[in-house]
């Protein structure tokens, strides 16, 4: 289980960019991400009011190279893995 934080100031054409949640981020306004947990549930992390972060769960699966998040709001995510380590994610979406 780790928590992604979105790294937008990294994002390059390959893709955006995560960083693990204890990263030395620069200061933001806010930081979307989420969490995958062993189990298949998953936890996503959107910006909402006064920048302070906002979560809804769900459900995640791993087909591939490809990460599809079902949420408990009826949204759903589909996401390409394009690399990552221990300390940086890179997707498409």
């Amino acid at each position: 289980m780790r928590r992604w934080l979105h790294s937008h100031e990294e994002d390059t054409a390959e893709g955006q960019v995560y960083r693990p949640a204890g990263y030395a981020f620069p200061r933001a306004r806010g930081r979307a991400g989420f969490e995958l947990r062993d189990d298949g549930r998953c936890e996503y992390i959107a910006i909402g009011r006064g920048d302070r972060p906002e979560v809804v769960t769900g459900e995640w699966t791993l087909d591939g190279d490809r990460i599809r998040m079902r949420l408990e709001t009826g949204e759903s995510t589909e996401m390409r893995v394009v690399s990552v380590d221990r300390e940086r994610l890179v997707v498409r979406y």
